[in-house]
């Protein structure tokens, strides 16, 4: 079967929202188009079923669902291609993608959630260089007891993630601030951002002299490793030491789901320690 844009999916499910029909039901033909599920369908100058354009029903819906997660991966990235994917069956009432029909609503669910995601992840990189920008312009404020290490108030670090505005840096304390830079990182490092990082980390297990480049790192932890280098030097009066930062900062830079409490703790030892390295290493 042909590869399909997404963007003919879009398309596809965009007109059956105008004509007020999201459990259209919608099928890929082998020449790449998209087609109602109940339409005939030309090829190769015939007219055909659509029984006839695959060998069974339930091959096709197979091939209808790896068509439309083909296309969010090729869009989005595999990750979260498959995180789009994931929650539009589940959203349309289907824990099995491959047993179900194709329908405009899946299609929208699955584009909306990953434009969502995407944009989220987008804000928050713009979030975290905007208050890495706030604090060199106000240097002094770095130098707040704990900065890292003490919690800022939740509902103001809320307020922040959501509006996303950077004028409200102004006037909001260093903790909150602080917290709010790791909350962004915690929150939105991807799946192949953590094998990534986890990858690094494993690497300077078995020789720790053994440290990425800077610019080899996902973008939210390089901008991390910045900001905690810029804490790390008011060390004196913040009481935030490059170690005190590894374990502020080191088991956020990669996902440990799924992992056994024992194994999880080890990880979190060993990342803390690759974090404190990089906040140490010459320039």
């Amino acid at each position: 079967m042909t590869n399909i844009s997404l963007a003919h999916f879009q398309s596809a499910a965009e007109s059956a929202a105008i004509s007020g029909n999201l459990n259209q039901k919608l099928t890929v033909t082998d020449s790449g188009d998209l087609q109602t599920r109940e339409a005939s369908s030309s090829l190769a100058g015939k007219l055909v079923s659509w029984h006839k354009l695959s060998s069974s029903e339930g091959t096709a819906k197979a091939q209808d669902q790896g068509a439309f997660r083909t296309a969010l991966q090729d869009k989005f990235g595999k990750d979260l291609g498959e995180q789009a994917y994931k929650h539009a069956c589940s959203a349309c009432g289907y824990t099995d993608g491959k047993a179900h029909s194709l329908t405009a609503k899946q299609i929208s669910t699955g584009i909306d959630f990953a434009v969502r995601q995407d944009l989220h992840k987008q804000g928050a990189v713009a979030q975290n260089k905007d208050i890495i920008q706030h604090f060199a312009n106000n240097p002094n404020e770095l130098a707040t007891q704990g900065i890292v290490r003490v919690p800022g108030v939740k509902s103001v670090i809320d307020n922040l993630v959501s509006s996303r505005n950077a004028d409200a840096l102004e006037g909001t304390s260093a903790h909150a601030l602080a917290s709010t830079f790791k909350q962004n990182l915690r929150d939105n490092l991807t799946e192949a951002d953590s094998r990534i990082v986890l990858g690094f980390v494993e690497q300077f297990k078995q020789d720790n002299n053994e440290l990425p480049q800077f610019g080899e790192l996902p973008e939210l932890v390089q901008d991390a490793v910045h900001f905690a280098k810029m804490v790390e030097e008011h060390k004196d009066a913040n009481s935030m030491k490059a170690s005190n930062l590894g374990i502020c900062f080191g088991p956020s830079i990669t996902k440990d789901d799924g992992l056994e409490p024992m194994a999880a703790l080890a990880l979190n030892q060993t990342k803390t320690q690759f974090f404190t390295a990089l906040i140490t290493r010459a320039d």
